[in-house]
């Protein structure tokens, strides 16, 4: 097997041309090519902007179908987790519609990612006897420590006479990520390489994990070199490694982009013991240049409006007037900001909640009396956050404030609109010390206190500045479980007459 002397990432990659859209020729005559096809991170059917969703994803899969065939190339399909939640019409249907789709378009192995088990496992399991596709999973087992039902730890493919061994690991913090009950999750790394072991022993030329993981673990296994390719997701990153001896491969998010790893592979003739030679092409395909494929767009469509129908349902009645434009959520307290902050509070069970101003983008008033639909919550909060609860020391919402007032001279998107505390803070003084008084629920703030936030996934991975408020809780691309528009609305709707006011949260002197 030719090795090189240093990493190709993604960068060397493009630059060298190898991800054309166009495949490589195959090696020499005696190869033969086998085509990997991977998506993760799939959260919406429809596409944004442009670019991604399920119709262009269907259309990039019949083309590389089409293409194997011609080519006389074995292709296999694979997802790598994360697709049942969250999104705006999984809040409805628990994801089926997703396994619906992905029947439609035909998978070759499946992982599940943490947001499979964000409805609880029972759910999950509904899910999985829907699939029409193999489900890979050897670091998961029930609580007496069995493998699941229609799950399986690899599987065995022959591919015109090359040997393939599929391994599968879902993410080992999944418990602390998600809602999966008793389920067990162990580290992925040791049961992945007691599988390469017993697969190759079993014959199989050619290993490939299929994993949920952060980075860090992905890196790991791709170094033991216990594998050949390493098809991941969870990190939301369009991701391309190969040392010489073993390739990691992640394609964003959303169908955004569609990985292919092209492999060819010859065997290594007059030699006593079976030995292949193999070399890997990868190409990245941008969906925003992919025309959608007409039958899964109707169905995605077809989705999307019973979706629009279920949006448009009044859920409460304004006893006061909100006022949600620019000027008001992005320079001082302002009643919307109240309600949005006081949801995600109740939702994350937290002392306090942060959000940042600038989410809130329906940049309009809102007279008494009006009745609020769904679609009015979406659209004031379009972004698709998710609720975050982190656990930060009383030092960190201190700093988080500091920040949030820092460019308060001007409208600005960080503006802190806050529930559970009161803050007093000087206009006029320099940036950094401008907050004179916090009390959290009637008492002064601890600086070494721990305290459980409520916030969004876009504050607690840094945006706007709060990197502070990830605190002593581990936050990724993948953090969060439920979207903040869908909690706002519940909290909305359980409320059923709104009374929002500016209450002197936040008082500058």
């Amino acid at each position: 097997m030719r090795r090189i002397s240093r990493r190709q990432t993604l960068a060397s990659i493009l630059a060298a041309g190898a991800s054309a859209a166009v495949p490589a020729a195959h090696a020499d005559s005696s190869s033969t090519r086998i085509s990997f096809l991977l998506v993760n991170d799939i959260y919406r059917c429809q596409e944004m902007e442009g670019r991604g969703g399920l119709a262009r994803f269907a259309a990039v899969v019949k083309a590389e179908r089409a293409r194997a065939l011609a080519e006389d190339c074995h292709l296999i399909c694979v997802h790598a987790g994360d697709t049942l939640s969250p999104s705006l019409l999984s809040s409805f249907d628990q994801g089926a519609h997703m396994v619906a789709l992905f029947n439609e378009v035909g998978l070759d192995a499946f992982v599940p990612g943490n947001h499979e088990f964000d409805f609880g496992k029972d759910v999950y399991f509904e899910r999985v006897t829907e699939a029409r596709f193999p489900i890979l999973a050897a670091n998961l087992r029930d609580a007496a420590g069995l493998m699941l039902p229609d799950h399986q730890d690899q599987i065995l493919l022959d591919a015109k006479g090359i040997k393939l061994a599929l391994i599968g690991a879902a993410l080992e913090a999944t418990k602390s990520a998600s809602r999966p009950g008793d389920l067990i999750f162990t580290p992925a790394i040791p049961v992945v390489l007691a599988n390469a072991k017993s697969a190759r022993a079993a014959g199989a030329d050619l290993v490939i994990a299929i994993v949920h993981a952060d980075k860090t673990t992905g890196a790991a296994l791709m170094n033991t070199h216990a594998v050949d390719l390493v098809l991941s997701g969870h990190n939301h990153d369009l991701h391309i490694d190969f040392d010489g001896c073993t390739g990691l491969v992640e394609s964003e998010q959303d169908a955004n982009y569609v990985t292919v790893v092209d492999i060819d592979v010859t065997p290594n003739r007059g030699k006593a013991n079976r030995s292949l030679s193999w070399w890997p092409n990868f190409r990245v395909v941008d969906t925003a240049k992919i025309t959608p494929d007409p039958a899964m767009l109707a169905r995605v469509q077809m989705y999307k409006a019973g979706m629009d129908r279920l949006f448009d349902v009044e859920i409460a009645t304004l006893a006061a007037p909100l006022d949600s434009r620019t000027e008001a959520v992005r320079t001082a307290e302002c009643a919307i900001g109240n309600l949005v902050a006081d949801a995600l509070r109740k939702a994350a069970n937290a002392d306090l909640a942060i959000i940042n101003g600038g989410g809130i983008r329906g940049n309009r008033i809102y007279e008494a009396g009006t009745r609020l639909t769904k679609q009015d919550i979406l659209s004031e909060l379009p972004f698709g956050n998710k609720t975050m609860a982190t656990n930060v020391q009383g030092k960190a919402i201190l700093d988080a404030l500091e920040n949030g007032f820092s460019q308060i001279d001007r409208p600005s998107g960080r503006f802190p609109q806050v529930s559970g505390l009161f803050v007093v803070a000087n206009r006029t003084a320099l940036p950094g010390g401008r907050v004179k008084t916090v009390i959290i629920n009637g008492e002064a703030l601890d600086p070494s206190r721990d305290y459980r936030l409520a916030t969004n996934d876009f504050m607690a991975l840094g945006g706007d500045g709060y990197e502070m408020l990830a605190g002593k809780t581990h936050v990724s691309a993948d953090s969060g479980t439920r979207l903040v528009a869908l909690d706002v609305i519940d909290y909305i709707a359980s409320v059923k007459l709104i009374d929002a006011k500016i209450e002197g949260r936040i008082v500058f002197q």
